[in-house]
């Protein structure tokens, strides 16, 4: 039998946190909740839990603050956070510490056996008589992203969603992937340091085994030339980054391997 875990919930909303409580001691974990910032810093180092699962909005310190408070501190840096926000922008990920923080849910979004699920597999705790996994997909995605922590935080939910995640951090390194693994989708980064998105995606589209392929671009801006552009060289989507939220973002992925 698995060792029992020991997750400390800090959600302003009592009735999730609650539901997510229920779902870990339903599991074999124990559950410890606090609504304040301030409280959340306090039971860390008192309980040392295995897992905190934090909001963005509490009160006393908010969330922002707590998380960066709990990475400089030596004795609880380590303990990974699942977090749960209303707040789903990039722009507001963006603000988080990046150690330490291993997936991102959308509160209007979140289920809580789902949040308790990933909890399990980030711990690797095996709930007492749970049935064996089940076989993952193998459809492979490529992200080619250089904005490292908008990277780790959705190759989290892209794997945690069984996908095959390939990553790369410029054009000239997507090139190369592409050609050794045939990914089944491509979300491109417009803006990149050497090879840009746009000289990307006419390359791709230029061999016959890539001109199905579906690729969607990204960028910080909803620029009507750039979408314009998209389009004409082969892209079926167009992500700003800046205005689409993380589950948004995997929403659209999901359309394009079904």
């Amino acid at each position: 039998m698995a060792d029992s875990k020991l997750l400390l919930i800090a959600i302003s909303d009592n009735f999730l946190a609650q539901s997510l409580a229920d779902s870990a001691k339903a599991k074999g974990m124990r559950a410890i909740m606090v609504d304040d910032g301030n409280l959340a810093l306090s039971r860390m180092k008192e309980s040392h839990p295995d897992l905190l699962i934090s909001d963005i909005v509490l009160s006393g310190m908010d969330g922002y603050d707590m998380l960066s408070a709990k990475s400089l501190d030596k004795d609880i840096t380590k303990i990974p956070v699942i977090v749960v926000s209303n707040m789903g922008l990039p722009v507001d990920m963006k603000r988080l510490p990046s150690s330490g923080i291993r997936e991102y849910f959308i509160k209007t979004h979140v289920d809580a056996e789902e949040v308790i699920g990933k909890a399990c597999d980030i711990l690797g705790f095996a709930p007492p008589g749970a049935a064996s996994a089940k076989s993952k997909k193998t459809i492979k995605i490529l992200w080619v992203e250089d904005d490292k922590f908008l990277s780790e935080i959705l190759s989290k939910r892209f794997v945690s969603l069984g996908y095959n995640l390939l990553k790369a951090n410029n054009g000239k390194e997507a090139l190369s992937i592409i050609e050794k693994e045939s990914p089944d989708v491509i979300m491109l980064d417009i803006i990149m340091p050497d090879v840009n998105g746009f000289d990307v995606l006419q390359k791709i589209k230029m061999q016959d085994r890539f001109k199905k392929t579906p690729v969607v671009m990204l960028s910080n801006l909803s620029s009507a030339s750039d979408i314009e552009k998209s389009k004409k060289l082969g892209a079926v989507g167009f992500i700003v980054k800046a205005a689409v939220s993380l589950d948004e973002i995997v929403a659209q992925v999901e359309k394009l391997v079904k």
